[in-house]
């Protein structure tokens, strides 16, 4: 063998020796990628997971706060962890702050919710974010099923149910975040102590600092972004919160609805009682809830109309845009005459808000100082079966004692009623001497008896509010009223429970109590015995606008036309749920 072949063989050996070198450089690199993308994949796949129990925990636990008796902010979620807390060693870690300025930005605060410490693939805790309008800021919330969450992710606010109430965030291993579209230029530390600079553990639109803004994000740019993101939308939230809302309806607002009645022989019904008539409906957020004798056999909005400041106060409210259930005037007089064993020559005059009798009287000459006289005064007001009025004796009324005042009424067909209120009515003797054919006096007698003119002045507020309003304007029902819960609650009556047909209603042929179809599959003989029931309406489930005057963006399938069915609570699209629905029924008052 020559030595030129012997070097080509050497060469050949040589190439092959490299190709296989780098085949192997080419095996190990894309295994090492493989493994490297495994990795990451891997940490998302628990990042996941322990974001989804973190936001199965949050729900619940608004829920559960939502049911609780007490609770005057149902459906407001916690703040992050109070900002002192932060890394503590104290047991204050995953804390709640006792009040937030959402949007809010902290740890996620677990401890509050009675669970584990959760964190990422990384060990780091979770991150969460709490968006205007829905938590606890110093002041009472308002939070109902038109609420919609006010957080910005990926450039979309989200339509109704899509919008986002919160974020939880995994944050990731500290990186080094290079300046560029919404993203600051950072070398992210993590060895603070608090409060700490959330721009070390999130990035880009997830760092707004120290004032959040409302936009966030679940993406960004490649090597400057590991924040992974799960979002809470008001569609995920909402159905907790209602289920509680609509227990707590049926055992809190119930009750007092049906205490608040008109009843007994106060009101000329014996032993009966009736409801008032509800209000047609409306855009519930601009109506003043007048009742209607329209809505008899359909029902409405609660007739929820107020005349004071306060029930009983006899002061009048004051109405406007900001006050559209205040209607001083709804309920007012319609006719009034006087009359007195000692009343002589009675005329009365009135207003919508205000009776005024003359009358003559007799007394000595040198004693009229002092007196008093009976009277009785009858009179209409209209609108009474239309509101939740009580009778108030004690309201201020003019030269009438405040003593022995007697009222009563007897509720008509159309709503109004005919009140008598009984009294005495003071006099002074400090009139002019008046003719004495007014008294039927003759000549001899008036040497001994005078005759003189007096007044009385009975307000339309004789017939305040009633004092429920008392207890649903404050304390532990306050609620309903300021979270505007009855603005997506609707009210029907059964006919014979109403001022234009007192009686009882029958739950047989033929059944003139409500009929609810479906009312409880356990007990079917108790769809045809409801007298009054209310319908908590939940969140709009047909991408509807609310608030709206339009009845079908609320009820759904016959429940809109009175038909009333009860079915299982549902948005998916299942034929056999007759899906989807939204309505909870309560039962205020049943046969």
């Amino acid at each position: 063998m020559t030595a030129g072949v012997s070097r080509q063989r050497g060469q050949a050996l040589m190439l092959m020796l490299l190709i296989l070198a780098l085949g192997a450089t080419w095996y190990l690199v894309r295994n090492l990628d493989s493994v490297a993308g495994d990795y990451t994949a891997a940490n998302r796949e628990q990042n996941a997971r322990v974001l989804n129990r973190a936001k199965q925990a949050l729900i619940g636990y608004v829920a559960a706060q939502a049911s609780f008796y007490g609770e005057n902010n149902p459906g407001a979620l916690p703040c992050p962890e109070a900002p002192a807390s932060f890394n503590s060693t104290s047991g204050t870690d995953g804390k709640v702050a006792s009040s937030c300025t959402p949007p809010e930005v902290g740890r996620f605060p677990w401890r509050t919710l009675g669970m584990d410490k959760l964190v990422d693939a990384s060990g780091e805790p979770l991150w969460y974010v709490v968006s205007a309008g829905w938590a606890y800021n110093g002041s009472n919330t308002v939070i109902n099923s038109n609420s919609v969450g006010q957080l910005v992710v990926d450039g979309s606010a989200g339509t109704d149910g899509d919008t986002v109430v919160a974020l939880i965030i995994a944050p990731g291993p500290p990186i080094t975040v290079t300046a560029s579209a919404n993203c600051s230029a950072i070398v992210q530390t993590r060895l603070e102590t608090a409060p700490p600079d959330w721009r070390n553990w999130l990035e880009c639109e997830n760092a707004t600092y120290p004032t959040p803004d409302a936009t966030f994000a679940s993406t960004g740019p490649s090597g400057s972004f590991n924040d992974q993101v799960v979002k809470i939308t008001k569609a995920d939230i909402m159905p907790g919160i209602e289920a509680a809302i609509a227990k707590r309806i049926e055992v809190e607002i119930a009750p007092l609805l049906k205490a608040a009645v008109y009843s007994g022989a106060s009101w000329g019904l014996g032993t009966n009682y009736v409801y008032p008539f509800a209000a047609p409906f409306g855009d519930p957020s601009a109506s003043s809830m007048q009742g209607s004798l329209a809505t008899l056999a359909s029902g409405g909005l609660l007739p929820l109309n107020y005349a004071e400041t306060s029930p009983g106060s006899g002061v009048a409210c004051t109405s406007g845009p900001s006050a559209p259930r205040c209607s001083p005037s709804f309920v007012t007089w319609t006719s009034a005459s006087l009359s007195g064993a000692s009343l002589y020559s009675p005329t009365c005059t009135f207003t919508a808000t205000q009776i005024d009798c003359s009358f003559y009287y007799r007394c000595l000459l040198l004693g009229c100082a002092g007196s008093t006289v009976d009277f009785t005064l009858t009179a209409n007001a209209s609108n009474v079966g239309m509101a939740l009025r009580q009778l108030n004796t004690a309201v201020p009324m003019t030269n009438v004692d405040s003593a022995n005042r007697t009222a009563s009424g007897n509720l008509k067909s159309d709503g109004s009623a005919d009140i008598t209120f009984t009294g005495k009515a003071s006099v002074n003797g400090s009139g002019s001497w008046l003719v004495d054919a007014l008294c039927g006096l003759i000549w001899p007698l008036t040497l001994i008896l005078g005759c003189q003119d007096s007044t009385i002045s009975v307000p339309v507020l004789l017939l305040a509010d009633n004092a429920v309003f008392n207890l649903l304007n404050s304390g532990n029902n306050s609620w309903f009223l300021r979270n505007k819960w009855h603005e997506v609650t609707y009210y029907a009556v059964a006919a014979p429970y109403t001022p234009a047909a007192p009686s009882t209603c029958s739950d047989t042929a033929p059944v003139t109590c409500l009929t609810v179809s479906n009312l409880d599959t356990a007990d079917p003989t108790k769809a045809t015995k409801s007298r009054a029931i209310l319908i908590l309406t939940g969140r709009s489930i047909n991408n509807s606008t609310r608030p709206s005057g339009t009845l079908a963006n609320y009820l759904e399938f016959g429940n809109a036309t009175a038909s009333f069915e009860r079915q299982p609570v549902s948005t998916m699209n299942d034929a056999s749920l007759k899906s989807p629905y939204n309505d909870r029924f309560v039962v205020v008052d049943t046969n």
